[in-house]
C-alpha cells in the first residue's frame, strides 16, 4: 500500500525544496515532533521547526512563567509572570508562524505519550517519566 504524501505549498517551502528534495520534504511534512522547556532554547527550536513544516509540534512545559523566563522566552509577557505556563504563554504565536504546522501544548507526559512522536527534544525538565 502506497502512503498518500502530504499536501506541500511549493511556494512557501521552494527554497527547503531546493536543498532536501521533495522526497525529504514529504517525510518532513509527516513528522510528529513533542518539544520539551519552552524557556530560550525551547522556544527557538520549536520557532525553527514549525517554520520548516512539520506536520505538527508539540510543546510540553507545565513551569508557571517566572520573571526570569521574560528574557529567554520573547513570546512571554509580564502578565504571564505567576500566572500562566510556559507553553500556554507561548502558544498562539507559536501558531501564527506557520499554518501548515499543527501547535499545540501537552497536558502530561508519561511513557505512553512519548510513544505519539517521530522526534522528542528535551531542552529543559525536571521530570521523571514513568
Amino acid at each position: 500500500m502506497v502512503e498518500k504524501q502530504p499536501e506541500i505549498d511549493y511556494n512557501l517551502y521552494s527554497r527547503q525544496i531546493a536543498v532536501f528534495g521533495a522526497e525529504s520534504m514529504g517525510k518532513l511534512a509527516k513528522m510528529r515532533v513533542l518539544i520539551v522547556g519552552m524557556r530560550g532554547l525551547g522556544v527557538e527550536t520549536a520557532k525553527n521547526l514549525i517554520l520548516a513544516g512539520p506536520g505538527s509540534v508539540d510543546i510540553y512545559d507545565p513551569e508557571l512563567v517566572a520573571i526570569e523566563d521574560l528574557g529567554a522566552n520573547f513570546y512571554l509577557k509580564e502578565e504571564h509572570v505567576g500566572k500562566v505556563r510556559r507553553d500556554t504563554a507561548s502558544l498562539d504565536q507559536l501558531r501564527e508562524l506557520n499554518p501548515y504546522v499543527q501547535v499545540r501544548a501537552v497536558d502530561n507526559l508519561d511513557a505512553e505519550v512519548l510513544k505519539n512522536y517521530n522526534l522528542v527534544c528535551f531542552t529543559h525538565t525536571r521530570l521523571a517519566i514513568s
